[in-house]
């Protein structure tokens, strides 16, 4: 059995049309070059370990391989389809090649904000509550942007909010969370967590203020914290203690999923003036 190769635009395709529990992302680069940057919601072992490693993945989802240049993640789609994994991908020319978003942080960042072996309640009021401080952050910034860029942080906001009625609506359907006006109630989220699994507020704004002046600027920087969102939730959906909160977290994966896509539009539109 071989492994196939799928190109970055081909790829980038193939992960925005799936959901999040129908296939792994694999990278299988170094620790530190995982935690400087990855792809949003990738599993990461480090090739020489994937050998010993191999049952922590599922031979019936397609596993899409990737690395700096596409070497080493070759090496290890080969491995994948010796081993019996009916679809195995190499994304040719790796990271290199790519120009999607990505996230960073080591592989436990952002946990303890939103522990993965909390109950669905719980998970639901921690998402709410980063959903609404980085809304808050949007609407703040857009009132001292220029027009242009003021616009986009308001439609951003709204992005936010859009998704706070999704959690609420969600937090109505699930036993044992209890929704009041302010969003769903269960445990209090740390005074210093971060905006969707990225950096603080605070953090943020010292190393990225000036951007949020310049449209571009707007929109990456709601790209990586969307880009953030989804690895966070995506990597508490692999680690869930439950099929329950397994569930909600792919869910919530899949919803950062298609805010990305759609700043990614925008940033496309954006371009073509």
């Amino acid at each position: 059995m071989q492994y196939r190769g799928m190109g970055p635009e081909q790829a980038r395709s193939w992960l925005a049309a799936r959901r999040q529990d129908d296939h792994t992302l694999l990278d299988v680069r170094q620790d530190g070059e995982y935690a400087q940057a990855h792809l949003p919601g990738a599993l990461h072992i480090p090739l020489g370990d994937l050998d010993g490693r191999l049952g922590e993945l599922d031979p019936g989802r397609p596993v899409l391989a990737y690395c700096r240049s596409g070497s080493r993640s070759a090496a290890a789609a080969a491995m994948l389809a010796a081993r019996g994994f009916g679809d195995a991908i190499n994304l040719e020319g790796g990271l290199l090649a790519w120009e999607g978003a990505v996230a960073a942080g080591h592989g436990g960042a952002g946990l303890r904000a939103l522990p993965a072996d909390g109950d669905p309640a719980l998970v639901l009021a921690r998402a709410w509550s980063m959903e609404a401080a980085l809304g808050r952050f949007y609407a703040d910034a857009a009132a001292q942007a220029p027009p242009e860029a003021a616009a986009l942080l308001s439609r951003l906001a709204g992005f936010e909010e859009h998704h706070k009625a999704r959690l609420l609506e969600q937090c109505r359907r699930t036993p044992g969370c209890a929704a009041g006006t302010d969003g769903p109630q269960a445990g209090a989220t740390p005074p210093d967590a971060p905006l969707e699994g990225g950096l603080t507020a605070a953090e943020f704004l010292a190393l990225h203020g000036p951007d949020l002046a310049d449209p571009r600027g707007v929109l990456e920087a709601g790209m990586m914290f969307e880009a953030q969102a989804l690895d966070l939730y995506a990597r508490c959906a692999a680690r869930a203690g439950s099929p329950e909160a397994r569930a909600l977290f792919g869910a919530l994966a899949d919803e950062e999923r298609g805010h990305l896509k759609a700043l990614g539009s925008l940033l496309d539109r954006l371009d073509r003036g």
